[in-house]
């Protein structure tokens, strides 16, 4: 499937009624998700053990993804404490590495994707029909929002093993999804003075794939909350599915000389 049957997919999707989705059992309430982490310590020593296996798990099913296809749903807080409604379609490969989001919400930033195509980000805004090239390592490709390691590489994973190494991580329960029954994890930053606090990692046992991922600041302060909807892995997707962008639109190079 290219980027256009998912444009017209998408497009098709707009003037369809609204899909019943299964609904949420609710998380654990912040005090129930506190105290279960201070009888942690009191647990043998199996636990932990735990801990490390469900990691190393999830290392190696990252390490084994070919190619993934999903939407990200869900709501963001910003500063003011209002929702921002997130739903992003992903594409990608990360032996290249390559990706595609096609944004759906928010509204105002609707139909413009981002592709990233080995070293080099393509920026599409559909209301100019621009495609704007960035250097990977250039936080202007992504508007600022999310800005690259010092080696250049951009700060994005499916391991989440990867993403939260340094975090203290501990097993705080288990949880039924629509793609199964998930394990969940909590990671709590060491840093105290880090903009998350922690975050509640709900991971499908099945395929060690990430359901759910919710983020919080100090004092149990909603930031984020993401579902990984409509997942699929391995299902043979080429260079050109995952990097499609309209033929027509005109080229802006922006990289450095």
């Amino acid at each position: 499937m290219t980027r256009s049957d998912h444009t017209r997919a998408h497009d098709r999707g707009r003037t369809a009624p609204p899909t019943r989705r299964p609904a949420r059992r609710p998380g654990l309430p912040a005090v129930v998700a506190a105290l279960l982490l201070a009888l942690v310590p009191l647990l043998p020593h199996a636990a932990a053990q735990d801990v490390d296996q469900v990691l190393a798990d999830l290392e190696a099913s990252a390490a084994a993804l070919v190619d993934v296809s999903f939407v990200l749903d869900g709501v963001l807080i910003d500063e003011a404490g209002q929702n921002i409604r997130v739903e992003v379609e992903v594409l990608a490969i990360p032996g290249i590495p390559a990706a595609g989001l096609y944004i759906l919400r928010p509204d105002a930033i609707a139909d413009n994707q981002i592709v990233i195509d080995g070293d080099v980000v393509r920026s599409y805004t559909f209301m100019t029909n621009q495609v704007a090239l960035f250097d990977l390592d250039d936080p202007d490709a992504f508007g600022g929002l999310i800005e690259p390691g010092g080696d250049g590489e951009l700060p994005l994973d499916l391991d989440l093993a990867a993403v939260f190494a340094g975090w203290d991580a501990t097993i705080v329960g288990s949880e039924e999804t629509p793609r199964g029954d998930a394990v969940v994890l909590r990671f709590d930053n060491r840093d105290p003075d880090a903009a998350i606090a922690y975050v509640i990692a709900m991971v499908v046992e099945a395929t060690m794939d990430p359901w759910r991922l919710t983020f919080y600041r100090a004092g149990d302060e909603l930031f984020a909350d993401l579902t990984f909807r409509d997942w699929l892995r391995d299902q043979g997707l080429t260079r050109e599915d995952v990097t499609y962008l309209p033929d027509d639109a005109e080229v802006l190079d922006r990289r450095r000389p």
